[in-house]
């Protein structure tokens, strides 16, 4: 029975898309790589993170300290982010309902924490920080290690297909959301287990589940 759901963060639950993606031309220069221009977001979006920073010239070995940098410049913006009032509503009920949920990320736990704090939205019993930029099924596995959970009793929420990936990679259901990063048409051909296209579909999902 589905005990726990662990929730993505940008992008499934903060609309941060276009910051990130401010923040990332804006160290261009700092790193030497390409900017992503206006007109090719869309193409952004449907390409994996490994394509992405192929396509901009990213010197992978640079990746973590660029991550850290945005990481960074992103606590100034926190105050100017929102969540969606439907998410919002579908993490309080599923709270309610008496599930665990868990937070992971490669944000920081303290620019999660006041994002939550600001919004009112403090419904997670953990947040999960990701140190590989490529290793979020480490985490997942990790986790599922440490609380002594079994898989069939975890459910993933995200927006990405580096997110599928991971659970494919560790045996985790996951149901992919399309107003993320990834464009729906990339996150359906990895094979996710269910699509949520509004914020409720969640609920109808984990309600199916949960019977």
């Amino acid at each position: 029975m589905l005990k726990t759901v662990i929730f993505d963060f940008d992008g499934t639950i903060v609309d941060s898309g276009r910051l990130v993606f401010d923040l990332f031309n804006e160290f261009a220069d700092k790193y030497n790589y390409e900017k992503v221009p206006e007109h090719d977001i869309e193409l952004i979006r449907s390409l994996s993170v490994r394509d992405r920073f192929k396509r901009l010239n990213v010197p992978l070995v640079k990746v973590p300290l660029i991550t850290m940098d945005v990481v960074k410049k992103y606590k100034e913006s926190i105050p100017y982010l929102k969540v969606d009032e439907d998410i919002k509503g579908v993490i309080k009920e599923l709270k309610n309902s008496g599930l665990q949920l868990i937070l992971i990320s490669s944000n920081s736990k303290e620019n999660i924490q006041k994002f939550l704090r600001l919004n009112e939205i403090e419904y997670f019993d953990d947040i999960l920080t990701v140190n590989r930029m490529f290793g979020r099924h480490i985490t997942i596995n990790s986790f599922i290690k440490n609380v002594k959970i079994h898989k069939e009793e975890i459910i993933f929420v995200g927006d990405e297909h580096r997110d599928i990936e991971a659970c494919q990679k560790t045996n985790v259901k996951i149901i992919s959301v399309t107003w993320g990063y990834d464009l729906e048409p990339f996150l359906e051909k990895s094979n996710p287990d269910y699509i949520a296209k509004k914020p409720v579909d969640i609920l109808e999902i984990i309600k199916e589940l949960r019977v």
